[in-house]
């Protein structure tokens, strides 16, 4: 008599490890090739203006260098002027506004920049100017009217011309996140 062997390999439990190694693996290269392809994207020329204090702590540190290479003269020009402007380095984001001004880049954000870098410098009628500006350029602006706000009441310090520009800004921008904040500044300045 002979026995009989089964004829079903013995199949061994695939356990959590035989899944998770390729699970990770994957998240890796994902991760690597996501950040592969954004760092190789050029650098943004467009930067929302606001009126916000800038991000940099130091106003003496420098900038790192850029690459602007593959951009004209005009977009470059924005590109340094942002970084500057970032590092509250005034003068030279005037300057490099000027310049994307004077070479055709000429548009509601960079008028507001540079009326924000005025502002800071301690120029206020220069920086009205560029808000003005910017307004006539695209009146659906609303960092450029909103700045004025700002400006009015917290550097001329002028709430009686602050008071009609809060109430265009309520009119025209009933919905935007900068609306309660606008009608704040109305009610201060009316009560001054």
């Amino acid at each position: 008599m002979t026995k009989q062997r089964s004829k079903e390999a013995p199949t061994s439990p695939q356990g959590l490890g035989s899944y998770l190694l390729p699970m990770l693996l994957s998240a890796a290269v994902g991760a690597g090739v996501t950040w592969l392809i954004m760092s190789q994207r050029s650098p943004s020329v467009e930067r929302p203006a606001s009126f916000v204090t800038p991000r940099a702590q130091n106003q003496n540190s420098s900038a790192p260098a850029l690459d602007v290479s593959g951009l004209s003269t005009a977009d470059a020009a924005v590109v340094r002027g942002n970084q500057a402007y970032d590092h509250q380095q005034w003068a030279d984001a005037i300057r490099e506004y000027q310049d994307a001004l004077a070479k055709g880049r000429d548009n509601p954000d960079v008028r507001t920049d540079l009326g924000n870098a005025f502002r800071f410098s301690g120029e206020p009628e220069k920086a009205l100017e560029q808000y003005i500006i910017a307004q006539r350029q695209n009146p659906q602006h609303e960092n450029s009217l909103f700045n004025q706000i700002g400006l009015f009441m917290e550097v001329m310090h002028d709430p009686n011309k602050a008071i009609p520009v809060c109430e265009e800004f309520i009119r025209r921008f009933p919905t935007s996140e900068k609306a309660a904040r606008a009608k704040e500044q109305l009610a201060i300045a009316k009560n001054l």
